[in-house]
């Protein structure tokens, strides 16, 4: 499991003010929480965070919090952050302390391996039915993915967490019917034809924009959502 050590420094003041002062000067308001101990706001360098987020295992990174002053070194995970609407940079940062002796409950991401001869052979498609599964494990048991083996599969066929091979030291506390990964038939979407209108013999049909004296001299008016 990769490792990630992060300095940060704890904050003395809190606010909206100077949550923007941090960010002017590149760092981000974060809070650390966890394990019996009290929580206290610290700041971080925000790419450090997205490196961990945009690594394979993600949140579920364990890392170590490093705090300014001797033997303040803690291991750590993402809890949660926020980002910029616009921007997607990360703006927030929570993190939590975790005792390496204490089980966890997390999501772990999921990723289909192999050649599905359902999809090679019979032009079906594979749809991941859970992108996560939810695990119970000491941190350092954590895996970073959760590979299923689709190389067997026809169109549907499915594998259900019961099917699964046994990760060691890792419980997975979804119901073992749960599927996971399937191989099903492309979904076609039909176009409705349009419904052609018949015109009374003898009538002269309508011309759609045809325009009237009165209505060359005005321009057009595009129809706005507040006037429909």
């Amino acid at each position: 499991m990769s490792n990630f050590v992060i300095e940060v420094e704890e904050r003395t003041a809190i606010g909206k003010n100077e949550s923007r002062r941090l960010r002017r000067s590149g760092k981000i308001p974060a809070v650390l929480y966890g394990a019996g101990k009290r929580n206290f706001p610290v700041s971080v360098d925000p790419a450090h965070v997205e490196q961990i987020l945009n690594s394979e295992a993600g949140a579920n990174t364990l890392l170590d919090l490093k705090l300014k002053g001797p033997n303040t070194q803690r291991k750590a995970m993402i809890r949660a952050f926020q980002t910029d609407p616009v921007k997607g940079t990360v703006v927030h940062a929570d993190f939590i302390r975790i005792e390496m002796d204490q089980k966890l409950e997390l999501h772990v991401p999921v990723r289909a391996t192999g050649v599905s001869p359902g999809v090679k052979e019979q032009g079906g498609v594979v749809e991941i039915v859970q992108r996560t599964l939810d695990v119970s494990c000491l941190p350092a048991d954590i895996p970073e993915m959760i590979e299923v083996d689709i190389s067997a599969l026809n169109i549907g066929d499915q594998v259900r967490l019961a099917d699964l091979k046994a990760l060691d030291n890792v419980e997975f506390l979804q119901p073992a019917e749960t599927v996971v990964v399937t191989v099903v038939i492309p979904r076609v979407i039909e176009e409705e034809e349009p419904e052609v209108e018949e015109v009374e013999e003898g009538a002269e049909p309508e011309v759609i924009g045809k325009a009237t004296k009165e209505d060359e001299d005005e321009p057009a008016k595009s129809e706005t959502k507040d006037e429909k």
